[in-house]
């Protein structure tokens, strides 16, 4: 029925004027019966695309591009579906005779996406065929040092293989102190060859948790690592002993090697869901503590590196050249050092750490021996604490502002995964980033530098950073001396001994003249009623689910508060005394989720600078906030029923940062707020970093790096607002992504020439916005423009400054420049490079005649994948090339000349061109003769029979890359030049 409805409303050839209108009526009495079948094909496809999205989440296609460009068009059909059902809405009502015009129309577009839908379903349900089970990796390797050249490390790790295939041996434990080298000996172990033949899955868990507690992650989070790590599907499922008896079924059926680090007590495997010894599997774990064990377990301890393996260590990890190393003041010095680390290989690593920051910044006896009086200053042999008394050394070191960003980052509980971006946030307001740079850059140079010489770790992102519990022991032992009684970390139940006699006062007297108070996972017993803090400049509060309500009175003397994090309290509201905090520059409320507003006297936090309120109950912000003039950095999240309530945001003309994370899966709704935001944000006139954050990626709207100013917009008029408010793309360099992620990148060739560009993706008709920014740009990409036949004269007008030009994919363009009328315009007059590519109906480059000065600077041109291509050039286009010097055709299967006519344009076409590639050109008869040529390579081209060389033209070319059969077939004009070529000729391997 459907079918017939359709076939009555498409429109037909050589039809009368009566049958036209004839047409339209019928179309017009049809629009509900189309509507009805559109519903119900829409509903079906809707119904096929959860059905994948769910399948795809257990299987894999053989086809994932393919897939994804599915789903792709599924969501612009569904786009266009819901205007099509906004317009049907309107126009359910109308009269059928009196509104012919409009439903017919409407009538026919359903007609025309039921077509769409029905070979959508069709190419879904094909595609199903294509999922195939997701192959779990047997190994996933990991990034670790070489241990090979240390015979204490790998001697444990050969004991662990020689130990492996023991039937008797259901674990294997390496013991040792902290910074041995266990996990390094373990990732070793990962990575072997020979444990990825032994065993089908090779499952890695980290198993520490906090060091002051002696105990491991909860049995939720193992399992929830080992399932991940199996594929396991647990999603929506809470009970342990179920996830459990996934995991055993799935290890029961495989022959596995759980390595388990860093276990600080028993574990109970069973309740985590592994089997016992299935199918000759093993267990190795590392551990520092001697009472933990395993059934059926082989100990193997890691001892103390040796004298001589230190010596290795610490020699390969500095690799001096030998001019320097050999120097006989510098061996005993750093020979001292290496003593000092007493055989510590974390130790080592740190130590040839500093004395490559010293090798680096300035090679010279005099810089190596300031660093290694430094080293003298180290307490002689003997000293119990070696480490702290490294980690004083390289404190020592540090200067006046890495010192202190040092020792703060020790304020965060122990294994956490630290924000750089708070980091830096806090490093800024506790005033240490005091560099002429600029705060951010001098903040990320610090960060740099601390985790060269290891003192911070790379986190498992590139945008956290780890401190090693040891080295942050010792940090907070450092603490303790230079900072008195004025810091309290208390991160865990176990109070971190920041201070050496723990004082034993009352709770608000722990409050008094402290600096810094670090307190998490409910370690506080209360919070006082106006404790007397008027110095303490950074409190952290995190992890709290006892305390529901802080006093009201609670920072009533905290007038020199800097940075307050209650990150992941159970608070209902802030207490009114937080309006005292009036040099308050950072406030972290993420995840405060029952928080549900914030009280209009925040307002008065008017130095404030950072606001993160993700993942908290607020659903509204007060209009207050508007007076927060020093606000450069918010962090916020939006969901279906808050997203119109803080329009206030679009207010903070100090913003420079922000950051809008989205609680919704739903893709629709994601992408309509998408195209909201954007259109208001352009009214910020400082802001140089805005990016959405969805539940599986992380989308950039404005970015800018090395001073350039990145901009994604959805659709062409949300660029207008942007070039009428941001006057800076008037004088800086940028790049435009309309349709297009910026995280994609750029496909345009050598696009690091260019300081302006844009990309213009899935586009519809012309727009005078794209106009007026071609007007500025030096490179500009069209892909997916799929309703226009050639570019037109006003946006061929815009591209005068254009140098390098990509079109790909641009399905109905038959040629990319009709000249068809006389103007008096130059074609391009500065373009150096285009590509087109991937162009199903183009038939030509260009067609009419054009003016003197057109594409006068064209030196590469590349068609690719043009197969209705007939003539690449006529004669009277081919005679502007004069700066030609690079043509690549390829896969272009109707052309038979390059230049059309050829005959008629005598020697000097192509005065300049020195490199021709041609390709998968099967009509490809005759190449014209260029006298500059140097590099010509030519592949399965069979109906061309001869190459147009001669005495005069072959002395310039150096080299030829063709196939040897088809070389074989040529006809030459003498032997000489057939003689020439061969001396050039390479024969291309046949596929």
């Amino acid at each position: 029925m459907a079918e017939e409805v359709v076939s009555a409303v498409l429109p037909k050839t050589g039809e009368t004027v009566w049958d036209s209108i004839q047409r339209m009526t019928e179309a017009s009495i049809s629009m509900n019966e189309n509507y009805s079948c559109f519903q119900a094909k829409m509903k079906t496809l809707c119904a096929l695309r959860d059905d994948l999205k769910d399948r795809t989440s257990r299987y894999m296609s053989t086809k994932k591009r393919t897939m994804d460009n599915w789903f792709h068009r599924v969501r612009a059909v569904e786009t266009v579906a819901r205007k099509l059902e906004r317009r049907f809405t309107e126009k359910q009502e109308s009269s059928t005779w009196i509104h012919v015009i409009p439903r017919s129309k409407l009538s026919k577009e359903l007609a025309s996406i039921c077509l769409d839908i029905c070979e959508l379903g069709m190419e879904g349900n094909q595609l199903a065929d294509t999922l195939v089970r997701k192959v779990v990796e047997r190994v996933v390797k990991m990034t670790t040092p070489d241990i090979s050249y240390i015979p204490t490390l790998q001697g444990v790790l050969d004991k662990i293989l020689q130990d492996l295939p023991n039937e008797d041996l259901k674990a294997i434990r390496v013991l040792g102190m902290l910074g041995a080298g266990k996990t390094t000996i373990l990732q070793n172990l990962n990575n072997h060859e020979k444990v990825a033949s032994m065993y089908e899955r090779v499952i890695w868990v980290t198993v520490s948790g906090e060091e002051n507690n002696k105990e491991n992650l909860s049995t939720e989070m193992l399992q929830h690592v080992i399932a991940e790590r199996l594929m396991v599907e647990t999603e929506g499922i809470k009970d342990v002993s179920k996830i459990a008896m996934r995991i055993k079924e799935e290890l029961e059926a495989v022959k596995y090697l759980l390595l388990l680090d860093d276990v600080k007590a028993e574990l109970d495997l069973d309740m985590i869901g592994i089997p016992s010894g299935a199918k000759g599997s093993k267990i190795v774990m590392t551990t520092k503590y001697r009472h933990v064990r395993l059934p059926s377990c082989s100990n193997i301890e890691v001892k103390k590196l040796s004298q001589s393996e230190s010596w290795n260590m610490f020699d390969r990890l500095l690799a001096l050249p030998n001019d320097i190393k050999n120097k006989a003041q510098l061996q005993r010095t750093t020979f001292k050092a290496v003593s000092l680390c007493g055989g510590h290989p974390l130790m080592i690593k740190m130590a040839a750490r500093i004395f490559k920051a010293i090798e680096k910044s300035e090679i010279n006896e005099i810089s190596w021996s300031d660093g290694l009086q430094m080293l003298r200053r180290w307490p002689e042999k003997g000293n119990n604490d070696p480490m702290k008394d490294l980690l004083k050394f390289c404190c020592d070191h540090l200067n006046v502002e890495q010192k202190p960003c040092f020792l703060y980052s020790a304020l965060y509980p122990e294994d956490t995964e630290i924000s750089t971006e708070r980091l830096l946030d806090c490093w800024a307001a506790e005033n240490f980033l005091k560099s002429g740079y600029g705060t951010k850059v001098g903040g990320r140079n610090i960060l740099r530098h601390l985790k060269n010489v290891i003192l911070l770790e790379e986190g498992e992102s590139g945008q956290h950073v780890r401190m090693h519990k040891l080295i942050r022991a010792t940090a907070l032992n450092i603490l303790s001396e230079e900072m008195k009684d004025r810091c309290l970390v208390k991160t865990s139940d176990a109070t971190q001994k920041v201070n050496v006699v723990a004082p034993k006062r009352a709770c608000v007297d722990l409050w008094t003249d402290k600096e810094w108070i670090s307190l998490a996972n409910n370690s506080l017993d209360r919070f006082p009623d106006a404790p007397h803090s008027s110095q303490l400049s950074t409190l952290f509060v995190q992890k709290y689910s006892k305390h529901k309500k802080i006093p009201d009175s609670f920072f009533q003397h905290m007038c020199s508060l800097l940075v307050l994090d209650l990150y992941m309290t159970e608070i209902v509201a802030l207490p009114s005394s937080i309006n005292h905090l009036s040099n308050l520059k950072v406030l972290y409320l993420n995840g405060c989720t029952v928080l549900k507003e914030l009280p209009g006297f925040i307002g008065q936090l008017k130095s404030l600078e950072v606001l993160d309120i993700r993942g908290t109950g607020v659903a509204k912000l007060p209009y207050e906030i508007e007076g927060l003039t020093q606000m450069r950095r918010l962090l916020v999240s939006f969901t279906m029923s808050t997203k119109d309530n803080n329009d206030v945001i679009f207010k903070l003309q100090g913003l420079e940062d922000l950051i809008i994370d989205v609680d919704s899966e739903m893709e629709d709704w994601c992408n309509d707020l998408i195209e909201d935001v954007v259109e208001k944000v352009s009214t910020l006139p400082m802001l140089i970093s805005f990016q959405f954050r969805f539940h599986n990626r992380v989308i950039d709207i404005i970015q800018v790096v090395d001073d350039t100013m990145k901009i994604y917009v959805p659709k062409e008029h949300h660029l207008r607002s942007f070039l009428e408010r941001r006057k800076d793309l008037e004088t800086r360099s940028f790049q435009v992504y309309i349709g297009y992620f910026m995280a994609h990148g750029p496909e345009i060739p050598e696009f690091y020439r260019y300081d302006r560009y844009v990309k213009y993706h899935n586009g519809m008709g012309q727009d005078d916005v794209i106009n007026e920014v071609l007007t500025k740009v030096h490179a500009f990409e069209l892909t997916n423009h799929n309703d226009i036949n050639y570019l037109s004269r006003n946006v061929i007008k815009s591209m005068e400054n254009v140098q390098g030009c990509l079109i790909q994919s641009c399905n109905q363009m038959k040629t990319i420049v009709n000249w068809s009328h006389t103007y008096d315009l130059s074609l391009w007059p500065n373009m150096e490079r285009l590509d087109a590519k991937y162009m199903p109906k183009l038939e030509t480059f260009l067609m009419g005649h054009v003016q003197l000065g057109s594409l006068s600077k064209l030196k590469t041109l590349v068609l690719s994948k043009c197969p209705m291509m007939t003539v690449v050039f006529c004669n009277v286009v081919a005679q502007h090339l004069l700066e030609l010097q690079y043509l690549e055709v390829e896969d272009c299967w109707k052309v038979e000349e390059i230049v059309m006519c050829s005959k008629d344009i005598g020697p000097c076409a192509f005065p300049k061109l020195n490199t021709l590639i041609l390709c998968n050109m099967l009509s490809l008869q005759k190449i014209c003769s260029c006298t500059s040529l140097e590099i010509l390579r030519i592949h399965n081209c069979p109906s061309l029979k001869e190459l147009p060389f001669d005495s005069n033209n072959i002395m310039q070319l150096q080299s030829v890359e063709v196939e040897e059969e088809w070389w074989e077939t040529l006809k030459w004009p003498d032997s000489y030049v057939k003689e020439q070529l061969s001396r050039r000729c390479f024969f291309r391997q046949q596929a």
